[in-house]
């Protein structure tokens, strides 16, 4: 646990997970092997399209991008605010980033400030993200897809569950990636997933996760290598912890959902990310709270841990990143007012009813 008496991250985990592990350290066979397939399996089965279970969400992108065929000096629009391997993992490729400003509302890409920039430039990838779980409006990102000639790639690492209208995010044509990390709504410790409606696709990925072969050394069927790729494989030790992790999701989801209706509803002088009727299920894998202004952001982060709360302020948005100093120039209004403004609320996944009451009173209790 955490020094902290309420953490921003605790996963839940029990007897189950326990002996699944345990099982499989028994059985003397510890990496990718048969409950790899079982978890890709039930993946699947979840997102009722092909799932390619990997060691880590920003390995999803990677394998991903490499799939479709990302090139050096390809144009990859990224949204400005948000986790920074959304960036990260296509510049590490050799693309160059385009970043996007944001909807101050929902947090998520602002589709017509997409538009803007599609008008001026050929981009071959649009990598969207669901800010906190909250779904993007995909039937307008697709429409531009096609009209503008790009790739659609989902980065729903925080949005396992969610759904956009009542259809749950990864069971959609475009590929989409998810993380299991140990601070999502279920966890394989590190670990991350791609989804693909594509059956060809589909096994391209897998040969990518599994350093481009499409053979195996067993059987006599050799070595083969028909694409480059690397080791992005997850383990079976992990992928046990995955399967139990996934029975739990409903029971995870619904709590999630009454702890942020909660926040929403008791928490006050604050503003909450804005949910699109669109959205038929948010997953809440963050809550973000907006504060009127910067100091005042800084003041309930302080005071909350002051109080043995943890909390987080908001992303640095791309633009400003020490490690893309070809766009530190550059202004981006939306992304950084909620940057600067923004900061988390813990809604892990075995918070309790008591740590939310105390989370409420002594937000409420601040002074700005």
């Amino acid at each position: 646990m955490n020094l902290k008496e309420i953490p921003m991250a605790n996963p839940d985990l029990g007897v189950l997970e326990e002996k699944a592990i345990l099982d499989v350290y028994r059985s003397g066979w510890l990496g990718q092997g048969k409950k790899t397939r079982e978890f890709e399996k039930l993946l699947s089965k979840f997102f009722s399209s092909n799932a390619i279970a990997v060691n880590s969400g920003s390995s999803a992108i990677m394998c991903a991008l490499l799939a479709h065929g990302i090139k050096p000096g390809d144009n990859v629009v990224v949204p400005n605010f948000t986790f920074m391997s959304t960036a990260s993992v296509p510049k590490i490729l050799g693309a160059e980033i385009i970043p996007v400003d944001i909807d101050p509302a929902t947090l998520n890409l602002d589709v017509q400030a997409l538009e803007e920039v599609l008008k001026k430039k050929e981009i071959k990838f649009v990598i969207f993200v669901d800010v906190a779980g909250l779904a993007n409006d995909i039937d307008s990102l697709v429409d531009l897809s096609k009209r503008y000639n790009f790739t659609l790639l989902e980065d729903a690492a925080e949005a396992l569950g969610s759904e956009y209208k009542k259809k749950r995010l990864g069971s959609f044509d475009h590929t989409t990636i998810f993380s299991f990390h140990i601070a999502k709504q279920i966890t394989t410790i590190e670990g991350g997933c791609i989804t693909t409606k594509d059956e060809k696709l589909a096994k391209k990925i897998s040969a990518i996760k599994d350093i481009g072969r499409t053979g195996s050394g067993i059987a006599g069927k050799g070595y083969k290598h028909d694409f480059l790729g690397s080791n992005f494989r997850i383990t079976d030790i992990l992928s046990a912890m995955g399967i139990q992790q996934l029975k739990k999701i409903d029971k995870i989801l619904e709590k999630k959902q009454r702890v942020a209706s909660l926040y929403t509803e008791k928490i006050k002088g604050l503003t909450f990310q804005e949910i699109p009727s669109y959205s038929t299920l948010h997953s809440h894998m963050l809550f973000f709270a907006m504060a009127k202004d910067e100091n005042a952001r800084n003041r309930y982060v302080e005071e909350l841990r002051k109080n043995k709360i943890d909390s987080r302020i908001g992303w640095t948005p791309i633009h400003q990143q020490p490690c893309f100093p070809e766009l530190n120039h550059l202004s981006y209004k939306n992304s950084e007012d909620i940057s600067n403004r923004s900061f988390i609320v813990p809604i892990f996944n075995t918070i309790t009813d008591e740590q939310v009451s105390t989370i409420i009173s002594k937000i409420n209790e601040i002074e700005i």
